[in-house]
């Protein structure tokens, strides 16, 4: 099991951060670098739950997971793996959490990946192992960032 752990600052109430993390709208894809609306599919949406399948363009071909999110614990939200063609489903997860403070929030990403034996997931998870930790700090700065601006009045 490989983890990479993120944590920052945000100006957004931790609320608003939650909010993201479990909006599965056209809007995902503006917040989210790696969602590709014509690889998102929704199957199923509960109260504090959902089932969903995400996808992004990776070198040749798309790398997708259908997770279970589930945001029935305060401050969390949380995306289990099922099914993926790179991410074994024994363990692997994504969590965003967020918490607030006087300036808005602290927001930590954790990614935790065993991948599949395949050449994509080996070759995958080399790359995770390797870059993994600077590509994913910058995704979630990214991340806040198109939350933020999408949270600018006008927009």
């Amino acid at each position: 099991m490989i983890e990479i752990r993120v944590v920052t600052d945000s100006p957004l109430p931790a609320e608003r951060v939650l909010a993201a993390a479990r909006d599965f709208s056209l809007r995902r894809a503006d917040v989210f670098p790696a969602v590709r609306i014509d690889h998102l599919e929704v199957h199923d949406l509960g109260d504090d739950w959902a089932d969903v399948t995400e996808g992004t363009p990776a070198g040749i071909g798309i790398n997708w997971e259908r997770c279970r999110y589930d945001w029935s614990q305060p401050g969390s939200v949380k995306a289990t793996v099922t099914s993926s063609n790179v991410y074994a489903p024994s363990g692997s997860s994504w969590e965003l959490r967020a918490t607030p403070t006087d300036a808005g929030s602290r927001v930590e990403m954790i990614w935790r990946r065993e991948f599949t034996s395949s050449s994509r997931g080996r070759v995958f998870g080399t790359l995770f192992r390797l870059i993994g930790k600077p590509i994913f700090r910058r995704y979630a700065r990214e991340t806040l960032e198109n939350l933020r601006q999408l949270e600018q009045p006008g927009r």
